[in-house]
């Protein structure tokens, strides 16, 4: 692949803010999974370069899907869930723009912990048989603790005992009256001057729209994910004014345009702001969307607010996958999760119908095409980011 992978990134980058892009940088430089998260935008560059695969059928997508971006949350109904968790990449594109993504970053991460390459070869057919019987079955299912099975499972039951309580405590100074969030190398202390005007835009948005009756207790900025890194992130701790032992915290994310390019021809909804385009993909593409999102706008910015949740959390892919007999499981459960998303809001806003998206699964010439692209690719990013290390370590991105 030819093309210059430095400067993609740096331009990239640029409107990114500059005090917290050098953790975003030495986040990607940690392993190639990581800096496969941190490039989303690298991805469809070159998937969209040179595009290796026929027509499928124009759908909703997570757009970012990855095996990281899957997890556990609460829902507006108070069950807890395990689904695809980030949408601000959403947008409506070709159905293979999501599956690729996944099938790249299961290559990666299972090369990486040095999975035999018979079993891998196993696991990603897995996957993608599990994602047609899903379509072809044609119904949108879900996963919540009562449900769950194998390594879901134990999530689930993991996170269901969490309190509020301990949340606080362990983010927090636990002060009952005007307790302040713990400053750590994950969240920043805020400059007064931009937690001043800050605190009153949310405040006033919070107590008439929501909840009224609390005040800001204090705001860090938050370094969490790693393509986000470097975007406009806060944590609001709220108390309450005549009880303050009701705290809430609570994640408030710029939303930034989707790094996909819409493909030629396709209207996409003309949504009021990139908040709403997040929001309203998730709540198309989840079983249940988490308790409390909603978009906030301030100085001119939108930002998507979010409950933090001590039932949120996801599984990470490292070495005791190889001892696992729970894997092939849990990836065919991703699988099922990917498929009722498309499922779910398949029809919506002009996006493909169910039926067409069975008809896809039917016909499986796709494949073989798909699982060849998507092992090339994964050694590509290895090599990319052996690049950008030699780059980052040199100081490309010092300038």
């Amino acid at each position: 692949m030819n093309r210059d992978i430095l400067s993609i990134i740096k331009s990239f980058n640029v409107n990114r803010e500059q005090q917290v892009l050098p953790l975003k940088y030495e986040a990607m430089s940690e392993d190639p999974f990581r800096f496969f998260r941190g490039t989303c935008h690298l991805f469809y560059h070159d998937l969209l370069a040179d595009y290796p695969f026929t027509s499928s059928p124009f759908t909703w997508l997570c757009g970012d899907l990855h095996l990281e971006n899957f997890g556990s949350y609460k829902g507006g109904n108070k069950l807890v869930y395990f689904d695809m968790n980030d949408f601000d990449e959403g947008i409506q594109a070709p159905v293979l723009y999501d599956i690729s993504r996944l099938l790249v970053s299961l290559q990666i991460a299972l090369t990486a912990i040095e999975f035999p390459k018979k079993e891998k070869k196993k696991l990603v057919q897995q996957l993608l048989q599990q994602y047609r019987y899903a379509l072809i079955k044609n119904k949108a299912l879900n996963i919540e603790k009562e449900t769950a099975t194998g390594l879901i499972k134990k999530l689930v039951n993991k996170v269901a005992e969490r309190t509020k309580a301990e949340l606080l405590a362990k983010r927090t100074n636990n002060k009952t009256v005007n307790a302040k969030l713990i400053v750590d190398d994950r969240l920043l202390k805020l400059p007064k001057e931009e937690k001043v005007p800050l605190a009153a835009s949310f405040i006033k948005w919070f107590s008439h729209g929501y909840h009224a009756g609390y005040k800001v207790s204090d705001i860090g900025f938050r370094i969490a994910g790693t393509g986000s890194i470097g975007v406009k992130r806060y944590i609001f701790l709220l108390e309450n004014e005549i009880n303050p032992r009701q705290k809430r915290m609570i994640d408030v994310k710029m939303a930034m345009p989707s790094s996909i390019p819409s493909p030629a021809g396709l209207q996409q909804p003309a949504w009021e702001n990139e908040a709403e385009r997040i929001i309203r993909v998730q709540d198309m593409m989840q079983h249940v969307s988490p308790a409390f999102t909603s978009a906030f706008r301030h100085q001119g910015d939108w930002f998507v607010a979010r409950a933090i949740q001590p039932t949120a959390d996801k599984i990470n892919l490292d070495d005791t996958w190889k001892q696992s007999q729970l894997v092939g499981q849990y990836l065919s459960d991703l699988a099922l999760l990917t498929a009722s998303a498309h499922l779910r809001s398949s029809g919506r806003h002009g996006s493909a119908t169910a039926d067409e998206l069975k008809a896809f699964a039917e016909d499986n010439q796709w494949e073989g095409p798909l699982v060849q692209w998507t092992e090339q690719y994964a050694l590509q990013v290895v090599k990319d980011h052996a690049l950008f290390c030699k780059a980052l370590e040199a100081g490309y991105f010092n300038t």
